[in-house]
C-alpha cells in the first residue's frame, strides 16, 4: 500500500501517465493528452515489466494507465474521458449528442474491432527479425543488454508467440478483422475528411493512433523502426487500400502537434523510475 500511494503521489499534481513507448493503445492516450495541451510527466516501462507497475496502480495488467487527482485510470478510452471531464478546452467529444454518440461508438468499433488485430499481424510480422522488434519494443536497450537480447531471441519468441496465441487461425482472424474495419473505415468517412462531423474528434484520434504501428508516422514520439519495412508490406497494403493508411498520416500531420510532456520533479517516483531502467502498449500493444 505504501508502494502504491508512492506511485500516485505527484508533488505538484502534474498528472502522471505510465505507458509503453511502442503500443498504438497507449499513443491514443499521449495524443489525448497532447491535443488538450495537458502538461503530464511520462514514465515508460519495458514490456513485461510494466505489468506489474500496472497491478500496483490499478489491479489490472495493462498500461496505459493515468495518474490524475490522485487516482489511477486504466485502459485508454477511460482516461480519454476523464481528460474530456478534467480539461474540456479543445473538446475530443463533439457538443451535439447525436454526433458523441457516434463519435464514442465508432471510438469503441476500433478499440475492439482493429487494434488487438493490428497488434497480432505486427507482432506475428516483426517476430521474422529480432533486431526489428527488439529496436521497436524495446528502444532504450543499452548495447550489451541488446547483444544478450539478440543472443536470447529465439526463447523470447516462442513465449511471444505463446502469450499472444498466435497460429494460422489467430492470423486469419485477425487479416480479416482489419479488412473488416478497414472497410467501415471507409463507409463512415465524411466528406469533411473527418469520421464525424467537420473536425477532429475521438475517433478519428482511435482510428489514426491504432493504425500507427502499421503507418509509422513521422509525429510518432518514438522510434519506428519498422517504417517501410518490407516484412510489413503487405500489412500497410491491407490498411492502404480503403484509404485508411494515408488518412491517418494526414491526421498525424494535422492533429499530432508538439508533446506536453514536463520533467518530472527530482524526488517524485525516484524509486521506481531507477527500477524501471534496472529492469529495461490491449490495453498494451
Amino acid at each position: 500500500m505504501a508502494h502504491r500511494a508512492r506511485l500516485l503521489t505527484s508533488v505538484d499534481e502534474t498528472p502522471v501517465l505510465w505507458h509503453l513507448k511502442v503500443s498504438h493503445y497507449n499513443e491514443k492516450a499521449r495524443w489525448a493528452l497532447d491535443y488538450k495541451h495537458v502538461r503530464h510527466v511520462r514514465h515508460a516501462a519495458a514490456p513485461g515489466p510494466h505489468r506489474e507497475i500496472a497491478q500496483r496502480l490499478t489491479g489490472g495488467k495493462t498500461f496505459p494507465v493515468l495518474v490524475l487527482d490522485g487516482g489511477a485510470i486504466g485502459d485508454s478510452s477511460r482516461i480519454i474521458e476523464a481528460l474530456e471531464r478534467s480539461y474540456p478546452e479543445r473538446p475530443l467529444y463533439p457538443a451535439d449528442p447525436d454526433a458523441r454518440r457516434r463519435a464514442l461508438e465508432l471510438e469503441d468499433f476500433f478499440d475492439e474491432q482493429l487494434g488487438p488485430y493490428v497488434r497480432l499481424l505486427v507482432i506475428n510480422q516483426m517476430l521474422h527479425s529480432g533486431k526489428l522488434i527488439l529496436g521497436a519494443f524495446f528502444p532504450d536497450l543499452d548495447n550489451g543488454r541488446r547483444l544478450v537480447a539478440r543472443a536470447t531471441f529465439p526463447l523470447h519468441r516462442r513465449r511471444v508467440v505463446a502469450d499472444f496465441g498466435i497460429d494460422a487461425a489467430s492470423l486469419d482472424v485477425a487479416w480479416m478483422k482489419v479488412r473488416a474495419a478497414g472497410e467501415r473505415f471507409r463507409t463512415e468517412l465524411q466528406l469533411s475528411g473527418y469520421l464525424v462531423g467537420d473536425g477532429f474528434t475521438v475517433a478519428d484520434l482511435t482510428a489514426a493512433a491504432l493504425v500507427a504501428p502499421v503507418v509509422a508516422p513521422e509525429q510518432f514520439p518514438y522510434p519506428q523502426p519498422q517504417r517501410e519495412h518490407p516484412l510489413l508490406a503487405r500489412l500497410r497494403d491491407a490498411v492502404a487500400e480503403p484509404g485508411l493508411l494515408e488518412w491517418a498520416k494526414e491526421m498525424y500531420a494535422r492533429h499530432r502537434g508538439r508533446s506536453a510532456e514536463v520533467r518530472p520533479h527530482p524526488p517524485a517516483h525516484a524509486d521506481l523510475r531507477t527500477r524501471s531502467t534496472q529492469r529495461g502498449n490491449g490495453q498494451t500493444a
